[in-house]
Parts: structure tokens; sequence; C-alpha cells
């Protein structure tokens, strides 16, 4: 893989950084999966699994068959986080189906017997909660126009750790610090009025 040194991959644009990573740039790898760990230590996961082990997990299945599957090259960041949740999601789908059949139980008879309710545990109800209100937000994120869609899509990444700083979000937003937050209020109310969210959530 080629290295590319001194480079602010936060700050790239989704096209060139599919690019780089066509041309086995190793740092834009390296940003991918730390992009992906990321998304999958979001304290809202409350995640068991190991986030690492899904982090390589996802950036292997990029490189190995997803890479050629996207696109829209100018959402290739959010192509990575729409695969990641839906890691994730398999992942806890995958986490109750094991619990359920921990909780067959064997009686004195040699009898198996299912429990009426198998609990999976609540943090898993409300990871799955959370992700799935993930799905729909973003669905919403896409009916917006370019412009408000890409303010509200790196905001919520700003939200989530994936910057450190307003000055990092204005970079990549290419809008001066003080103009991001009228900006970002005035998304976020077309957002929370589209129909999407309001089938959802009103």
């Amino acid at each position: 893989m080629r290295k590319r040194y001194m480079i602010n991959f936060s700050t790239v644009s989704d096209e060139d950084l599919y690019s780089m990573c066509t041309e086995g740039d190793e740092g834009a790898w390296q940003y991918i999966y730390n992009y992906i760990l990321t998304i999958c230590k979001w304290r809202k996961w409350n995640l068991r699994d190991e986030p690492e082990e899904i982090a390589q997990q996802v950036t292997l299945h990029l490189i190995e068959k997803a890479l050629k599957k996207v696109k829209e090259k100018t959402k290739f960041r959010h192509f990575v986080k729409t695969m990641t949740i839906n890691k994730i999601k398999d992942s806890f789908k995958k986490r109750r189906h094991e619990e359920y059949l921990d909780e067959i139980k064997t009686n004195k008879k040699g009898e198996e017997f299912v429990p009426e309710y198998a609990n999976p545990g609540p943090s898993h109800d409300n990871v799955l909660m959370k992700i799935e209100m993930v799905s729909v937000i973003e669905k919403a994120i896409d009916a917006l126009s370019s412009a408000c869609s890409n303010v509200v899509r790196e905001y919520l990444n700003f939200k989530m750790g994936l910057y450190k700083d307003y000055k990092e979000l204005s970079k990549v937003l290419k809008m001066p610090v003080p103009t991001i937050s009228s900006k970002v209020r005035r998304c976020l109310d077309k957002l929370l009025q589209s129909k999407e969210i309001k089938e959802v959530f009103w």
C-alpha cells in the first residue's frame, strides 16, 4: 500500500477519500478503520461485542468486497457508516438469538422447555431501538436538500465524536465556525418537520 503523510483525512472529501482507498493508501484505510471504530464505540450503543472486532470485520469486508459496491463516491462516509450500523444491528440480533437458546432449560426429567419470554436483557432492546431510529433518521436526512443533508450528517458525526472540535467541523463543512450553529439549527428544524420523522416520532 502506498503511504501519504501529513494528511488530515477528516477534511478530505468523500470522493477523494474513496479514490485514496481504492489506490491502497495506508493512511486512508487507517482513517476508515478509526472512523468505523468510533461508530462502534458510540456510548449509546452500549456495545457488548468487542468494538475492535466489529470494526475489523467491517473494514475487511469493505476492502474485499464492499468497496466495489459504492455507487455514490460523494457519499462514501455515509456508505461506510450505514454498513457499520447494519453490522452492529446484525451482531445484536445474533446475540439475542444465542441468549434465547441459552435460556432453554432442561428439567429433572430431561424434558426441554422454553420460557414463555426469553428476556434478552434491556440493553439489547434499547440498542436495537436506537439503531432502528438511526436508520429512520438517515432516510429523513437523505430526503433533505443536498446542502442541508450534508450539514446535518456532518454535525451528527461531530456529536458522535468523529471530529474533535468545531474548528475541524468547519473545515469539513467549509464554513466559518460562527455560521455553523445557525445553519445546523435551520437544517435540524427542516429535519424535524420532515414526513419520515413525524411518522415515527410524533
